[in-house]
């Protein structure tokens, strides 16, 4: 399945990517390589993450600290956003 990356979901993975890279250059390239990975996963089989807080959303847990949300429209998989477990999320 095809999958597409939202400016807000780009912007989500370099905020985090960047925000590491200052405090742990490895953590962060670790990190980007699970969001990656997640990615790919979601591509051979997209149903494989939970029903998501927002209704027809996706989440799929990458990492303790991290999801992805996603949802699936016409045979694409749409990256909506990658967030952190402590942000509030969906934001009010």
């Amino acid at each position: 399945m095809t999958l597409k990356w939202t400016e807000p979901a780009i912007a989500d993975r370099m905020a985090i990517y960047d925000y590491l890279e200052t405090k742990n250059p490895a953590a962060a390239i670790e990190i980007d390589s699970l969001i990656s990975a997640a990615a790919t996963r979601l591509s051979q089989n997209p149903s494989s993450g939970k029903p998501g807080r927002v209704p027809g959303t996706r989440e799929m847990v990458i990492h303790h600290s991290y999801f992805l949300v996603y949802e699936l429209i016409n045979g694409l998989i749409i990256m909506l956003a990658v967030v952190h477990a402590r942000r509030q999320w969906p934001a009010n």
